[in-house]
């Protein structure tokens, strides 16, 4: 059910959320680098390997690359 009463969300419940993913990309992306350097990754799964590291590092860009509507919002 929505909240609709106007307040703004708890940051900390949604910021520990978006932290948590973004420390699960980083795992993510450390297995797969894992696998590739010890050359375990099946030819017909390099394909998944290269969108799940796509995928990953978006999730990183998401947490790390901050909040693009406050930073148009500062500028005249």
């Amino acid at each position: 059910m929505t909240d609709l009463s106007g307040a703004h969300p708890d940051p900390n419940r949604w910021w520990f959320h978006r932290r948590m993913m973004a420390y699960l990309s980083i795992l993510g992306l450390y297995g797969i680098l894992f696998q590739v350097a010890l050359g375990t990754i099946p030819v017909h799964l390099v394909p998944l390997a290269q969108t799940l590291a796509y995928v990953f590092s978006a999730n990183l860009l998401y947490y790390y690359g901050g909040n693009a509507v406050e930073a148009i919002k500062g500028k005249p």
